[in-house]
């Protein structure tokens, strides 16, 4: 009988004959040993679930991919809030400079247009003493000065003599980092707008803003002798001030002291409120 391996080629084998049959092994091989040999599938480790007990919904499967860490969600929240108040501080810093130099620039039809705003926004706190394209500075310097007459108890009026109410503010500017608007500003612009409402040869008002300037002016010299201690007996005040023109840096001779000397006002029950 021929035997599968002599066969001619091109030609079937003879299957008559008995084989090894399925479930056997080769000659010279254990079960034991092929057992060994064969491959052991190792479970899935990311599909194996926990089976679900009666009454509880299987697991829903979550791609680890998706997870946002803690941290990344806290780096973005502080960068969107960062975001934010970066453009409010560019939003106020605009508006800001919009005001300033409607403030400062040339009358012109914008800056008539929001007088008000423009006002409402820069006084007190962002005043500015310059004009823009046209600076005017200060060419000389001036110390308000007052004396008052004090009724006594016993019916006597005292003078008294000169205080320099200009250099009592300069004590409080002078050395503080952060100093009042009003020591800066208040006795020079009240001076300022009492001149430019009188006649500086007679004292004759101008327009009708003439007595409101001089009743602003005079409350405060009442205010700032009642922190001396003058208190409601004061009667009368006056007013003078001392200009003194800027000189150029070790200029001689030094420049002249000229004085401007009001008359008596009487004071006022609203002066003391």
């Amino acid at each position: 009988m021929q035997s599968p391996d002599d066969a001619a080629p091109g030609q079937p084998a003879d299957r008559s004959q008995p084989g090894p049959q399925a479930g056997t092994t080769a000659v010279g091989t254990s079960t034991a040993d092929a057992a060994d040999r064969a491959p052991v599938p190792e479970p899935d480790r990311a599909s194996a679930r926990i089976p679900a007990q009666a009454g509880e919904r299987a697991p829903v499967d979550t791609p680890t991919e998706t997870a946002v860490p803690s941290d990344e969600r806290r780096s973005t929240a502080v960068r969107s809030i960062s975001a934010l108040f970066a453009i409010l501080a560019i939003l106020v810093t605009l508006v800001h400079v919009f005001f300033v130099f409607l403030h400062v620039a040339p009358s012109n039809t914008l800056s008539q247009d929001y007088r008000k705003e423009t006002g409402t926004w820069v006084y007190p706190y962002f005043e500015q003493n310059w004009a823009l394209f046209a600076p005017n500075p200060m060419s000389e310097n001036f110390r308000l000065q007052a004396q008052s007459r004090v009724r006594n108890a016993d019916g006597t009026v005292v003078e008294s003599g000169w205080s320099d109410l200009t250099g009592d503010d300069l004590k409080h500017i002078r050395g503080n980092p952060y100093p009042s608007k009003a020591d800066q500003n208040m006795i020079r612009r009240a001076w300022s707008s009492y001149t430019d409402a009188h006649e500086a040869k007679d004292e004759t008002a101008i327009g009708t803003r003439g007595p409101l300037t001089q009743r602003y002016l005079r409350r405060i010299v009442v205010h700032r002798f009642q922190d001396a201690g003058a208190d409601r007996r004061l009667e009368s005040i006056r007013i003078r001030v001392a200009t003194t023109p800027v000189g150029k840096p070790g200029g001689k001779p030094e420049p002249e002291t000229a004085y401007r000397t009001l008359g008596w006002w009487e004071t006022k029950p609203d002066d003391f409120r």
